[in-house]
């Protein structure tokens, strides 16, 4: 195994590090600029993203199993993808996003462009990398993900958004042509490959529910309350900061980027410690400390005091983040690793969309966002109770299908 083809899939990550910081710093107040102070306007627009996910996302996991099974690849769907995202970028730089008309188009085709990768990328990441290298291959990504969404909100503030689209969709074509010339797929399987339906979406969750694989229920919880605590911290601790610190606004990235540096200083480390000691004992590790650490925040008083905190509550959160899908994917026979993958990102998908709601309410119960790190702490609590149930040796190196078969890529 060479362990540059862990540096080169973990380029997938960099390509969401690049382009998540400045769309989620950009396009709100251009969706504002163009519709004005409407904003259930606004939210319908920004609503584009998740209905195309909802749409893609399984849809091009199944489409990739069929495509690996008759030996076209997956790769070719996410070079495709990485293309469309680069235009979009292109698009978000141009005058075109001036009316509401060219701004939803260049919408549509960046989130079209960075939602039909996604499963297929992930199956991807499952064909190139060896069973007991894939915890490294995850920590590649994640730690290529962080490092690019520093830098991009560095180059945001510092150029602009022009100039931070344009270099993105640079990057992006680089991404893409790194993949093309470094990547190459092995043989097809030899098994069929479901139909590319949502009919076969169906099925695989109705599996999942039914436990017909050992774990893959409380895999799945673990992944949905990991998520839902990602989110609980990405979307409300501008206004805890603000209310409990006496941030102003702009300060507030002291935890954002904190909480960013963890995760490039415990990303690569999380793979090691994940071949090391497994990936169940991994997640579970990882949970303890970040509990601890969300506890020990709460009781801060100071972002002084919470800077470090939340850096290390970041690098804890990175040994599940980094374990979750090598842990999911082992079981995963290859022909079915793009739908399942799918259902993996959906299940983490609804982790954030119940989240905001469910926070919210109970921060309006409270009349505070006081007790955010409590909260936090709480779905960690309970993600750790989930993984406890994850059955000894399930989804650990070298246990799955290709393994007992003898097909692994080596």
């Amino acid at each position: 195994m060479r362990y540059g083809t862990c540096i080169l899939v973990g380029l997938g990550g960099l390509f969401a590090g690049v382009t998540g910081p400045i769309l989620s710093a950009f396009v709100p107040l251009l969706v504002q600029d163009a519709i004005g102070q409407h904003r259930t306007a606004i939210g319908a627009v920004m609503a584009i993203d998740n209905f195309l996910l909802l749409l893609l996302v399984p849809w091009a996991g199944a489409a990739s199993d069929r495509a690996s099974a008759s030996g076209r690849g997956r790769l070719r769907i996410v070079l495709g993808g990485f293309m469309l995202a680069s235009a979009g970028m292109a698009l978000f730089a141009s005058p075109v996003v001036a009316g509401t008309a060219g701004l939803i188009a260049a919408m549509v085709v960046l989130y079209t462009g960075i939602n039909v990768q996604r499963s297929p990328f992930q199956a991807l990441v499952a064909d190139l990398v060896p069973s007991r290298h894939r915890s490294l291959a995850t920590g590649s990504v994640t730690f290529q993900m962080c490092v690019g969404a520093i830098v991009f909100l560095i180059l945001g503030q510092a150029l602009g958004m022009q100039s931070a689209f344009l270099i993105a969709s640079g990057t992006v074509l680089a991404i893409t042509g790194a993949f093309a010339l470094g990547l190459r797929e092995p043989a097809p399987s030899q098994s069929p490959a479901a139909e590319a339906t949502f009919r076969s979406l169906f099925e695989a969750a109705r599996s999942a529910v039914r436990g017909e694989v050992p774990g893959m229920r409380a895999i799945f919880l673990a992944s949905l309350l990991l998520q839902l605590t990602f989110q609980t911290f990405t979307t409300w601790f501008s206004l805890h900061g603000t209310e409990r610190f006496g941030l102003r606004p702009e300060d507030v990235t002291i935890g954002m980027i904190a909480w960013a540096v963890g995760g490039v200083i415990g990303a690569l480390p999380a793979g090691l410690i994940g071949v090391r000691i497994g990936r169940r004992n991994a997640m579970l590790l990882g949970f303890a400390l970040m509990a601890i650490c969300l506890l020990a925040l709460n009781g801060v008083t100071t972002i002084a005091q919470a800077t470090p905190l939340l850096a290390l509550a970041s690098a804890s959160w990175t040994l599940p983040t980094v374990n979750a899908y090598p842990l999911f994917v082992e079981p995963v026979p290859r022909e079915r690793r793009g739908v399942l993958a799918a259902l993996f990102l959906l299940c983490m998908a609804l982790g954030g969309a119940i989240g905001d709601p469910l926070n919210g309410g109970f921060f309006d119960l409270v009349g505070s966002y006081q007790p955010l790190f409590l909260m936090m702490a709480g779905y960690t609590a309970l993600a750790f109770v989930a993984v406890i149930f994850i059955p000894r040796g399930t989804g650990e190196a070298e246990t799955g299908p290709e393994s007992a078969s003898g097909a692994t890529h080596e």
